[in-house]
């Protein structure tokens, strides 16, 4: 029987092709593959350098240490691939919001890496985290030009 020049069988072609749709995003789903976009996980450098403060609480709670030095993908803090501690990275929020929460949650800030996050905060012209580090007036202002530090404008 024909209904407008299709065929019984070529109706049922759609719904058996929805059902196969259906089980592959099923089975990818099982398999850990998100069907609609796939998002690389975060680093804990990253997080901090889009100042996602959910993603870091997250890999606080699954044990990741928010000293350790992690790959930050280009675009993100520049053009390159950098490696960077959670905090230097937290530089890219211009806000102390992201280092203050890391540090309240066992980031540590060593004089080398006080000087650099100074150093790095001058040069990016960050006035609000350079509010925050001169806080510490004990630790006073460290010499730049003796200061790697791991991005720059140049």
């Amino acid at each position: 029987m024909k209904w407008s020049g299709l065929s019984a069988g070529s109706i049922l072609v759609f719904p058996a092709l929805l059902g196969v749709v259906a089980l592959v995003v099923l089975v990818g789903a099982m398999c850990g593959v998100h069907p609609l976009w796939n998002e690389p996980a975060l680093t804990m450098a990253e997080a901090a350098a889009l100042k996602d403060r959910g993603t870091l609480q997250r890999l606080i709670w699954e044990g990741v240490d928010p000293n350790v030095p992690a790959s930050v993908r280009p675009g993100i803090l520049t053009d390159d691939e950098r490696v960077v501690t959670p905090l230097e990275a937290s530089m890219g929020t211009r806000t102390p919001v992201t280092m203050e929460f890391l540090l309240a949650h066992g980031a540590r800030m060593d004089p080398r890496l006080r000087a650099v996050m100074f150093c790095l905060a001058t040069e990016e012209e960050a006035g609000e985290i350079l509010a925050v580090l001169n806080k510490d007036a004990a630790a006073g202002r460290p010499d730049c030009e003796q200061v790697e530090i791991p991005w720059s404008r140049d």
